[in-house]
């Protein structure tokens, strides 16, 4: 990956929780000392500006009544614990010379300040009940969370943004000057800004963006989404989705889920071709919903939204290359008031062969053999779902194709991949595995009426050179969630499969890191993830992977020295295993979720 010249992207939108806990409440004492000193009643809300960054900036602070108690340990001296805000507004071009909480923001936005103490309680404003409050992290100790919203300023500027903003307000620099590390990223983008009349090839009908999606609506446990609305112009709002499972399929390496995105501005019409409004954007952005780990602010052992800048404009330099649109800018593109064409560095992003082709050439090849194997109930199930569509139970395909319910079980498990049966339905998994299925089945494409939704097929996946991981197949088996967690684990994996006993949840403990280490080629990767079981009765147990590993690892070296087979997997070594195992594995339990 040699370092070339690409053309400057556009930081777009942007939302992330910057956490400040090296001064506790400080900073909340000062807003609320400024606030209680300002005339509201007289003055309104207090306004001013500051310079940043070479600009001149509004700013307006504001506050709101939220349902959370008081701290109640005695350092607290407040009787609320009132929502600040503090909007910003750059007075560039772009600004309406609104108040900077009326104005548009098109450079600009929110920086909200929640307080967080140990033990937070709120208090239901109807009933008067009084409950904890969830969904934010506790530290052990008060700090306050900013979560800052914004659009049109450069990523990396935030931290020093968010700094000023609370200067104007008397509220010192350094209290904002280090995020903790549990800051993290909710949302990101960046966008180019092509021609109209060049811009075709990125949306088309065989264009990289419906492709994506056609051809690698592929994983059962993964999610897409894609939409186009054409209705007022071509290409005036398509986009695709790409979770974090597919990343690696389009770009290998990449790990965030994300959006791409060709849209136009409202009435796009109102200008002429020489302004920016008559062109559209190609924008990227991370969707934190459909990635499986956490994108932190700054971080060397994780995600971080300096790797999340890297992996979104890679993928819209790829998606621009395989349109046939030049990536170091110039006469293709067009200039708004942020992005510049002829603004290019020299940086090393990875550029790939477009993969699509071969992608569809063997999910069209896995089709062709699962065709030439069917046997007559295969062909008659397969035609039915294609031609009929809609939720067909194995009972309705029964009696649709004459044959029995037993045989109609027989070819859902054979077709697997192909054929889906969830929730008492059956179904085609992937639109374009149908399509290619149809060809065969049906001369007349029009007869295609179904309505069933669009996952898998997993047939195409284990035909072609872009597998599922070892990992990623490991979480499907056994059905597992990650989710992170505290301080104290980093990760946890939360096997919804029920183990018989605690021997057979060492083994599965067990593929988990090899699978792991597998898929993303680091022995050390396994740091800080945890595996949580519960077993028939209820209880549960949950293991730290590198002890299990480090245990594997003894026991396989064992095993080596007296010329045994390194995998042995008797009985007898299950057992001592377990008797083996670190004792304090057995109390984990006592941390909870």
């Amino acid at each position: 990956m040699a370092a070339q010249q690409f053309l400057e992207t556009q930081c777009h939108e942007f939302d992330a929780y910057l956490n400040f806990d090296e001064y506790g409440l400080k900073p909340y004492y000062g807003l609320t000392t400024f606030r209680k000193e300002h005339d509201w009643v007289n003055n309104g809300k207090p306004s001013t500006t500051f310079e940043f960054d070479g600009q001149e900036w509004a700013a307006v602070l504001d506050y709101d009544d939220q349902p959370i108690l008081p701290w109640s340990d005695p350092s607290y001296k407040l009787e609320t614990a009132y929502l600040y805000r503090v909007y910003v507004v750059c007075m560039d071009e772009t600004y309406d010379d609104e108040s900077a909480d009326s104005s548009q923001r098109v450079k600009g936005g929110t920086f909200t300040v929640y307080p967080r103490w140990p033990d937070m309680k709120k208090r239901d404003d109807e009933t008067g009940e009084i409950s904890k409050v969830n969904g934010y992290m506790d530290l052990g100790r008060p700090y306050l969370t900013v979560r800052a919203q914004a659009s049109n300023i450069d990523f990396a500027d935030y931290v020093d943004l968010t700094a000023e903003a609370f200067a104007a307000f008397d509220v010192p620099r350094r209290y904002f000057s280090n995020p903790h590390g549990s800051s993290n990223v909710n949302d990101a983008a960046v966008y180019v800004r092509p021609k109209q009349d060049v811009s075709g090839p990125i949306y088309a009908a065989d264009g990289p963006i419906a492709r994506i999606h056609q051809l690698l609506e592929s994983d059962r446990s993964g999610y897409r989404k894609h939409v186009e609305d054409n209705r007022e112009r071509p290409g005036d709002h398509v986009t695709t989705m790409v979770d974090s499972e597919r990343a690696a399929k389009l770009i290998p390496g990449h790990k965030i889920g994300k959006e791409v995105k060709h849209y136009y501005m409202r009435n796009p019409d109102n200008y002429n071709p020489d302004q920016f409004g008559w062109h559209p954007k190609l924008e990227v952005s991370f969707q934190s919903s459909i990635t499986d780990e956490t994108i932190y602010w700054d971080r060397e052992d994780a995600l971080d939204i300096e790797q999340c800048q890297r992996e979104i404009e890679e993928m819209l330099m790829n998606i621009l290359d395989w349109a046939g649109l030049d990536v170091t800018g110039g006469d293709e593109y067009h200039e708004d008031a942020y992005f510049d064409p002829e603004r290019r560095s020299r940086r090393s992003l990875k550029l790939v062969d477009c993969p699509l082709p071969e992608i569809e050439s063997e999910q069209e090849n896995a089709v062709m053999r699962l065709w030439g194997d069917m046997n007559g109930s295969d062909r008659a199930v397969t035609e039915m779902l294609l031609t009929d569509g809609g939720e067909i139970s194995p009972k309705d395909a029964a009696e649709k194709t004459g044959y029995s319910y037993r045989t109609i079980r027989r070819v859902v498990d054979r077709l697997e991949g192909f054929v889906r049966h969830t929730y008492g339905k059956l179904e085609v998994e992937s639109d374009f595995a149908a399509q290619e299925m149809l060809k065969r089945v049906r001369s007349a494409e029009e007869q295609f009426r179904r309505t069933i939704g669009a996952t898998a097929m997993q047939v195409a996946e284990d035909a072609s050179g872009f597998e599922s991981g070892p990992f990623s197949r490991f979480k499907n088996s056994y059905e597992v969630g990650v989710r992170d967690t505290d301080e104290r684990s980093r990760k946890l994996l939360q096997v919804r499969y029920t183990p018989t006993d605690r021997d057979e949840a060492l083994e599965i403990a067990r593929e988990a890191v090899t699978s792991y280490q597998q898929q993303y080629d680091d022995e050390l990767g396994i740091s800080g993830i945890w595996i949580k079981f519960e077993y028939a009765d209820g209880s549960t147990e949950r293991f730290r992977l590198t002890d299990v590993f480090q245990l594997s690892k003894a026991r396989a070296d064992t095993s080596r020295s007296r010329g045994d087979r390194p995998l042995d997997r008797t009985r007898q070594k299950l057992l001592e295993e377990r008797e083996n195992l670190p004792r304090r594995m057995k109390s984990r339990n006592a941390l909870g979720d």
